[in-house]
């Protein structure tokens, strides 16, 4: 017979940033875990862009990692140009030279992540399991069990569902609820490398990233960003996402789609550069350089997900990142979420395996962090999802990245 393990066991479900970073939690403080991935290895799928890291998240990342894994800063999408501070920029297409951003300054510490080298650095010495996509739960008073689709199972007093807005574990709470909705904003992603003078020009308009703002008539925005650096520091990989308003994006379905689900590539490439030709020449550069066969497809539906209390039982299965909350990027405001979740869940469970709490106490523990993760998570949520439109319908609107409200900012001169 095998030997019972001590309690809690944690099952966590999904090895994206929020399950990682529980799981490093777990492991500096002796929980007993397993860490379970749908993908079949780690080099499946991309792991999306960059992410600024910031305030008491970033903190909470310094102060509660495991010292064996190294600092943070390790992260950094400008290595090897770690002399450029990260640094967000906005620009405004009605107001020509207008140049506001924030910087990472003695005003407040930011760490602009590649998310690739953040997925890598918290899986260090934890052990994943791929290929295990969850079919089925059962859950009773005091264990929780988790069927995979390869017939596999794990048993354990904790299941935590870190799989992201689709997650099954959120569909076995809610009983097949589908309570993801999708939002009125049109997004599409191409990407592309530049160097040299190229490559000069983009870091002199944003270190990290530039934001370009329309009209209130097109209410379209360009995100133009650094994901990484080359390693001799000669090249940068960027890639631009380009948002706008379209209520018919809200009413999109399964069954009807969005046109950018379907859309081809040169069908999203002319729409981008139709979009961007009331954009200065110099702040349209990357829509008009990534070439048809660099466009992400299919184009992106912008989802959100808020839960209620009601919907989250104080039972052995709770959520943590995009499965308990999803929402826009405008704000920088959903990693910051789910990396925040991975730390308070995994202070409480910790504390739980301290205690040995069982019945009231252990759903006191629990309830203590979902009611705190509903709580962040909603005022994320409404700050977040509706700010292209206010953006563009409010000459007065106050940008904020970063936890910091923008202030004016010199132009550069940078060479590469």
């Amino acid at each position: 017979m095998a030997a019972s393990k001590p309690y809690p066991h944690v099952l966590i479900v999904g090895a994206g940033l929020s399950g990682l970073t529980l799981a490093q939690i777990l492991r500096k403080n002796g929980v007993s875990f397993e860490v379970f991935e749908r993908d079949a290895s780690v080099d499946a799928r991309t792991q999306g862009w960059a992410i600024a890291l910031h305030g008491p998240v970033l903190e909470g990342l310094k102060a509660s990692m495991p010292e064996d894994i190294g600092p943070i800063e390790q992260t950094n999408h400008l290595t090897p140009l770690d002399h450029l501070p990260a640094q967000f920029v906005f620009y405004d297409a009605k107001k020509p030279g207008l140049r506001v951003g924030v910087n990472d300054d003695e005003s407040g510490k930011i760490v602009r992540a590649n998310r690739q080298r953040l997925r890598d650095w918290l899986r260090t010495y934890i052990d994943v399991q791929y290929g295990k996509r969850a079919a089925r739960i059962k859950e009773s008073s005091d264990k929780v069990v988790v069927w995979f689709e390869d017939g596999t199972s794990a048993t354990g007093d904790i299941l935590v569902g870190a799989e992201g807005s689709r997650s099954m574990v959120r569909k076995h709470l809610l009983h097949g609820q589908d309570v993801m909705n999708p939002l009125p904003v049109g997004s599409l992603v191409g990407e592309i490398e530049l160097s040299g003078a190229e490559f000069s020009q983009q870091l002199e308009l944003g270190h990290s990233a530039y934001i370009v703002m329309g009209d209130s008539k097109d209410q379209c925005s360009i995100f133009a960003a650094l994901n990484k650096v080359s390693p001799d520091g000669n090249m940068g990989y960027y890639y631009f996402i380009l948002h706008w308003v379209d209520e018919a994006a809200a009413r999109s379905t399964e069954d009807k789609p969005y046109w950018t689900v379907n859309a081809t590539k040169e069908e999203l490439a002319a729409f981008a550069k139709e979009k961007a030709k009331m954009y200065p020449e110099h702040l349209r550069v990357l829509i008009d350089k990534v070439p048809v066969d660099r466009y992400r497809k299919p184009g992106i539906v912008l989802q959100s997900v808020e839960l209620t209390a009601e919907q989250l039982p104080l039972g052995r299965v709770t959520l943590i990142g995009d499965a308990a909350h999803s929402m826009t990027p405008f704000r920088g405001e959903a990693g910051v979420c789910a990396l925040t979740d991975g730390l308070r869940l995994g202070d409480v469970i910790t504390r739980i395996k301290e205690t040995q709490a069982q019945g009231p106490e252990y759903k006191q523990l629990i309830a203590e962090y979902r009611d705190d993760m509903l709580k962040r998570s909603a005022k994320s949520i409404k700050v977040s999802n509706p700010v292209l439109e206010q953006q563009a319908r409010d000459p007065n609107y106050k940008w904020v990245t970063c936890g910091k409200e923008v202030a004016p900012l010199p132009e550069e001169s940078i060479t590469i």
